[in-house]
């Protein structure tokens, strides 16, 4: 196979790390194994070096405008039809971004594919706000999935959801699952012992934000501790939202059974959290398929999360779900795994989940897949059709038998 020039476009990247940074990242650190180029072009936020050389990934960051509902604005991103002459595929990442937005109105001036990914329904859990959304995605981002080439998804969800939008897209979205660094979490598993805590402790890792859905996780704690008040709760990372949780928990009386971690960068102290809590808890109000649930469940945790698409399509049969924004269902789940014959069931669940990891969601696998697709559609085959069967690996195929 060729080597391929790539070019990744992002609202947010490197020091900025959620879900959609983690998958950019890791995505282009494989592509660059197998021997191709990878640039990423994104906003300065938060700031840092306008140019970067991380783990052979050039990262070029542009000064930001504004930053309307988490969304950068950098006049920088307007270089797209510039560089597009300097790669030969252009990936796009987030259909409600604003780089997003300008690669489809530059479609028609470059030649290269333009791949898109989408990461998940965006959800608010704010009335006008997702208002807006609704209505954006019936006008820009219907527009971002016609001039799209190929388009990416994590679930049969959201590809239902993006069909909904854009109906004549159906042919030409490819559903390939998130996924986590096999080899990496097998040594961080076999160097890491679980510590014992003398409290039975709930662990959410993930950025401390609104639509993570951590202000129904404490107004659950609040009414788990009146039964069971040998519960812990240890919650990492960090976020725009970080110090407004810090003073709930307190207003809550909650601060004697809350843990805030803060981020933590390093792997190994990250699977030592893992491996010392009892069970992993996600109660997001959107998602498309959370790294973190794949982590949680390598080192074997029991899950909690929410009733939501993207974490229902992978997760129903081995998770505890609960409908999003109810303190009340979801302080009953916690409640119902503290009891020792429920931990040892959802514990199996999580085992049984774990043998499907390696096979289904290792990221040498997805960047195979994604060689693959960008060769197809630079050679113009079935541009938009299905590629062809030859040309997906059955790796990544979800195994769908129980």
């Amino acid at each position: 196979m060729n080597t391929m020039k790539i070019l990744q476009i992002a609202p947010h990247f490197f020091p900025y790390m959620g879900g959609q940074e983690s998958y950019i990242y890791n995505l282009s650190k494989n592509l660059i194994k197998k021997g191709h180029e990878v640039h990423i072009m994104t906003s300065n936020y938060p700031k840092s070096n306008y140019y970067d050389e991380i783990e052979g990934m050039i990262i070029e960051r542009n000064d930001l405008i504004m930053r309307p509902l988490r969304n950068p604005i950098s006049s920088g991103f307007f270089n797209i039809k510039k560089l597009s002459n300097m790669f030969d595929v252009i990936h796009i990442h987030n259909l409600y971004a604003f780089p997003s937005i300008l690669a489809a109105y530059y479609k028609n001036k470059f030649n290269n594919p333009l791949i898109f990914t989408d990461h998940g329904k965006l959800v608010f859990g704010v009335s006008y706000k997702d208002l807006l959304v609704r209505m954006y995605s019936k006008t820009i981002a219907k527009r971002i999935l016609e001039k799209s080439d190929l388009v990416t998804v994590l679930s049969e969800s959201q590809k239902n959801h993006l069909c909904s939008i854009s109906p004549n897209s159906v042919n030409k979205i490819q559903v390939i699952p998130n996924a986590i660094d096999i080899e990496l979490f097998k040594q961080l598993n076999d160097n890491n012992k679980k510590n014992e805590n003398s409290s039975f402790t709930f662990l959410y890792v993930g950025q401390m934000i609104k639509r993570k859905g951590i202000y129904w996780l404490l107004k659950a704690l609040k009414i788990v501790i009146k039964s069971n008040k040998n519960i812990k709760l240890i919650l990492v990372g960090d976020g725009e939202h970080l110090n407004y949780y810090k003073k709930l928990a307190n207003d809550l009386n909650l601060s004697g059974y809350i843990e805030f971690k803060g981020r933590i960068d390093d792997m190994n102290n990250l699977a030592s959290i893992y491996k010392s809590s009892d069970v992993f808890v996600l109660p997001s109000l959107s998602e498309g398929l959370p790294t973190v649930l794949l982590e949680a469940m390598f080192f074997g945790l029991p899950v909690i999360a929410t009733d939501i698409p993207g974490i229902k399509d992978h997760f129903e049969n081995y998770a505890s779900l609960v409908p999003p924004k109810d303190s009340v269902k979801l302080a009953e789940a916690i409640i119902e795994l503290s009891k020792k014959d429920n931990l040892e069931q959802a514990k199996k669940l999580s085992k049984e989940f774990m043998n499907l990891i390696e096979s289904n969601y290792s990221w040498k696998a997805v960047a195979e897949e994604y060689e693959m697709i960008y060769e197809s559609v630079l050679n113009r085959e079935q541009l938009f059709g299905e590629i062809p069967q030859s040309h997906q690996s059955e790796e990544i195929k979800i195994n769908q038998s129980k």
